[in-house]
């Protein structure tokens, strides 16, 4: 059982009656969630601004959608959620740090991950900083993931299927600064690279295995 099976099975909810998703069905529920949060400042990224900037679309077999919002509107956020409906869970391990939050919307017999990562804009004059990223150690200051403002600002808004979504000014400098120099390649998470936060800066590995089946992690310079 996957973590959203885990999460879903928690609200007491029957995972077999579930239906399968679409990266259509993402990206309908990438709309819902952009027009509930329109007038707060928020930008795609991480795999979903991945997926619009390489492929203009969502991801195939990506799960969940993921924003970076501004940490002054957190508060705002959550009551925009919970006032359609959308319940936010403070039990969840994931939701213990002002950091981030996860929310499952379930809707039409499916079910979506939505993620939200909380930036701070204020602190350093050239640097947003983000304190979860990829590997959720909020609590260690090396592991935060500090984005030069120029990649970020001023956002723009970028139309998709005649839809309007938020993206950071420069998203190809973006991908590249998250994912690498061959982040056009499609590859899988988790089974073939990894992103890992290094003094502040995110660093790509392709994963290996060795002839006995043990994983090993290479940077792209040691290829």
């Amino acid at each position: 059982m996957n973590y959203l099976e885990k999460l879903i099975a928690s609200k007491n909810k029957n995972i077999n009656k579930l239906k399968p998703i679409t990266p259509e069905d993402i990206f309908k529920n990438l709309c819902f969630f952009t027009s509930l949060i329109k007038d707060l400042e928020y930008f795609v990224f991480f795999g979903t601004l991945l997926g619009l900037t390489r492929d203009e679309n969502i991801i195939d077999g990506d799960d969940d959608i993921d924003f970076y919002i501004n940490k002054k509107h957190r508060n705002n956020l959550i009551e925009i959620l919970k006032s359609n409906s959308i319940e936010v869970d403070k039990t969840l391990h994931t939701n213990w740090d002002e950091s981030f939050l996860q929310v499952c919307r379930i809707h039409n017999d499916k079910a979506y991950l939505i993620d939200f990562y909380f930036y701070d804009a204020d602190t350093d004059e050239d640097f947003i900083i983000e304190k979860w990223n990829f590997q959720g150690m909020p609590h260690i200051p090396s592991k935060h993931l500090k984005i030069p403002k120029i990649f970020v600002f001023p956002l723009q808004n970028k139309t998709f299927n005649n839809f309007n979504i938020n993206f950071p000014s420069k998203p190809t400098i973006l991908c590249e600064f998250l994912y690498g120099p061959e982040w056009k390649k499609k590859l899988n998470k988790d089974t073939e690279y990894t992103v890992r936060i290094i003094n502040n800066k995110p660093v790509f590995f392709r994963i290996k295995k060795s002839f006995f089946g043990k994983k090993k992690l290479v940077e792209l310079e040691d290829l």
